[in-house]
C-alpha cells in the first residue's frame, strides 16, 4: 500500500511539474488589450442606459454616444449556435417566451421583441457579430460568459479572432477551466478572471504564467486596502475592473487607484 501511495504521489508531483514547465512558470505575463492604454475606463453595464433595453444594439449605440469607453455584454447562445446578447438561460423576463434560450433558434426569438423592466419595446434581439461589425472600431468589449462548455469558448474565440478585434475585447469568466481553455488554445484572447474577491489573492498563484488570466475582477463589495495593497505589488492594479459601483464607492475605489469601472445605468 505505501508503495502504491509513494507512486501516486509521485506521479502527481511530476504532473504538476510538468503543467508548470508548459505553462511558462509563475513570472509576469504581458497582454496588448487596448485598455492598458486608456488612463480611466468606464464600461456601461449590460450597455443599459435609460431609453434602452439592456444588451441591445440600441443601448450600445446610447452608450457609445453618452462617451463610455466601451460596454459589458452577456453572452449567450441559441439552438443555432448563434452567439447572442443575452443574460439569463429563461427567456421570460426579456422575451415573454416559455422554454430556455438554448431551446430556440435565433430566427423564432427574433419573432419577439425585447421587454425592459416589463414594457414592451421595439428592440430585437441582437447577435455578437452585429455589435462587433458595427461598434468594433470605437468601442472596448468585457463580454460576461454565461456558458462555460469548451465549445462555446471556441465559438466566441473564433468570431473575435475572425473580426480582428482581440485588442479591444475582454472575455470575462468565473470559470477556471473555460479561461484556462482559452489561454491555452486561444492565446490571442484576452481573459478576465470574475469573483477575484478579497482573501482570495492566493488563488493567483494557482495558474503557472501562461495560463493566467489577463485580468481580474469583482463586486466594490469585495475590495478593500489589502487587496489594492496587493494588487500593487503585483503590479496588478491596472488589471482589476469593479462592478456594482455606486457613487460612495467609486470616491473610495478611485483614491485607492483603481482605474477600470463597470457602471450600471443612471
Amino acid at each position: 500500500m505505501k508503495r502504491v501511495l509513494k507512486s501516486v504521489l509521485l506521479l502527481t508531483v511530476l504532473a504538476l511539474l510538468a503543467l508548470v514547465v508548459l505553462g511558462g512558470g509563475f513570472g509576469q505575463k504581458q497582454n496588448d488589450a487596448l485598455i492598458n492604454e486608456v488612463d480611466t475606463a468606464f464600461f456601461a453595464h449590460r450597455a443599459e442606459q435609460k431609453g434602452a433595453p439592456e444588451n441591445c444594439l440600441e443601448a450600445v449605440a446610447l452608450s457609445h454616444r453618452l462617451g463610455f469607453t466601451g460596454v459589458e455584454l452577456d453572452i449567450n447562445t441559441t439552438k443555432d449556435g448563434v452567439l447572442v446578447l443575452f443574460h439569463d438561460d429563461s427567456c421570460k423576463r426579456m422575451l415573454g417566451l416559455d422554454g430556455l434560450l438554448r431551446d430556440h433558434d435565433l430566427a423564432d426569438l427574433r419573432d419577439r421583441t425585447l421587454i425592459s423592466h416589463t414594457l414592451p419595446t421595439n428592440t430585437r434581439i441582437a447577435t455578437l457579430k452585429e455589435v462587433l461589425d458595427l461598434y468594433g472600431d470605437s468601442l472596448l468589449f468585457y463580454l460576461d460568459m454565461k456558458t462555460s462548455s469548451t465549445a462555446f469558448a471556441d465559438s466566441v474565440a473564433h468570431l473575435i479572432e475572425a473580426s480582428g478585434l482581440n485588442r479591444r475585447v475582454l472575455v470575462a469568466s468565473s470559470s477556471i477551466p473555460f479561461l484556462t481553455h482559452l489561454e491555452y488554445h486561444h492565446p490571442g484572447i484576452n481573459t478576465v478572471l470574475e469573483g477575484f474577491d478579497k482573501g482570495e489573492e492566493w488563488t493567483w498563484w494557482l495558474f503557472p504564467k501562461n495560463f493566467r488570466p489577463d485580468f481580474v475582477s469583482s463586486f466594490a463589495a469585495e475590495v478593500d486596502s489589502a487587496q489594492v495593497a496587493w494588487l500593487k505589488e503585483h503590479g496588478l492594479l491596472d488589471r482589476k475592473i469593479v462592478y456594482g459601483v455606486d457613487s460612495a464607492a467609486f470616491v473610495r475605489l478611485r483614491a485607492w487607484g483603481l482605474s477600470r469601472f463597470i457602471l450600471d445605468a443612471q
